[in-house]
């Protein structure tokens, strides 16, 4: 199929990742990170099978805030997942996959989460991360665990006005407390926060970004508010001066802070593919113990791809019915193309790899490589 203008091998589409954003200190999130796993890439375009290189894991759908659109915790049902299953999806993964991304709803309020944190480490996740509000940082548990076991934290802090979840200055005096403690004990652990834009909010995107830097998180992530998660139509809402006022922010003010924004994201060039190539590398497991195509898809019961938890077998990675739909999903048909979500973009990096020679370059570091 046509992709218009594009890179003719492998080293030409890692160069057209590498410029997708700028880069201030390691990278943690990028439209083209998946390349970095290059031995995996080459091996699935030579038709072998292949294990992810992340999961990300809904290990509830319950959370302690209703935010408006969001397909988990507004759904009329609530899932969790059994601690049984749990201990059963990572014997069969770990070690082969080596990126863990617990989420949900709040995967903090997981009854045994401290558990499943340790048990990924056990068995061979080698970088985790979880996604949170923050409404939980300051108990002690859930802080032990993090530090002990977890690589990172996403602070998801989609509003930051006032009004919004009792206003920023709660989680700003959590955030502050937490590398207190990270730096007292000298955990690993890494605070990040991840902020949504608009064009409303364009102006604004250095003041949280300073306000965060200032609390203690070591980076921050912009990426563009989309509506649609109810039916799975996704779009964005207007980007317009997010990438320019974020790349200010990062010439000014990076002072070995990271400030991320992942450009390709906010493009509006054509994105082609023919197979949704990214399911291969990024594995989605919804709390209802669904594999689902993307991460902007789940609990979209179009884009199913195995009742992993109703039907559990070690193969169900590479079971036929599960590789033909994924290979039935392109994107003239796939109506979530317009999130440009990094799903969406790693199945069109792939897509321009196939018609490729050579290898991709090494060009982008990464903090968290197996972190997709």
């Amino acid at each position: 199929m046509g992709h218009g203008i594009g890179p003719q091998n492998f080293d030409d589409a890692f160069a057209l990742v590498v410029r997708y954003s700028p880069v201030t200190m390691d990278e943690v999130a990028s439209a083209g990170k998946v390349a970095f796993h290059r031995e995996r890439i080459e091996a699935y375009l030579r038709g072998e099978p292949v294990y992810p290189v992340s999961m990300e894991l809904d290990i509830t759908s319950q959370c302690t805030r209703q935010c408006e659109d969001c397909p988990s915790s507004r759904s009329q049902y609530h899932h969790e997942l059994s601690m049984g299953f749990v201990r059963e999806l990572f014997a069969s993964l770990g070690g082969r996959v080596k990126g863990l991304l617990l989420s949900g709803g709040e995967a903090t309020i997981y009854p045994e989460f401290a558990e499943v944190l340790a048990l990924a480490r056990r068995e061979g996740f080698e970088d985790i991360a979880i996604v949170t509000n923050g409404s939980r940082l300051h108990e002690e548990q859930v802080a032990e665990a993090l530090m002990e076991h977890a690589s990172t934290i996403r602070i998801s802090l989609y509003d930051w006005d006032e009004y919004a979840c009792g206003g920023i200055q709660p989680m700003l005096a959590k955030i502050e407390a937490l590398r207190r403690r990270i730096d007292r004990c000298g955990s690993g652990l890494k605070i990040g926060v991840s902020a949504l834009t608009t064009r409303e909010r364009a102006p604004r995107l250095a003041e949280i970004g300073e306000a965060v830097h200032a609390a203690g998180a070591h980076w921050i992530y912009y990426h563009p508010m989309c509506v649609g998660w109810s039916d799975g139509h996704l779009k964005q809402l207007d980007q317009a001066g997010v990438v320019e006022s974020v790349t200010e922010y990062q010439a000014r003010d990076a002072n070995g802070f990271g400030i991320f924004i992942a450009s390709g994201r906010y493009g509006h060039g054509q994105v082609a593919f023919d197979g949704y190539h990214s399911a291969h590398f990024l594995l989605v497991i919804g709390a209802d113990g669904v594999n689902y195509l993307g991460a902007e898809v789940k609990y979209q019961d179009r884009y199913a791809l195995a009742d992993v938890a109703g039907d559990w077998r070690t193969d169900f990675l590479h079971r036929p019915e599960r590789l033909e739909k994924i290979r039935s999903i392109d994107s003239r048909s796939y109506t979530a193309l317009s999130s440009r979500h990094r799903g969406v973009l790693y199945s069109d990096l792939i897509e321009r790899m196939k018609g490729g020679g050579g290898t991709p370059g090494n060009g982008a570091a990464y903090s968290f490589p197996h972190i997709l």
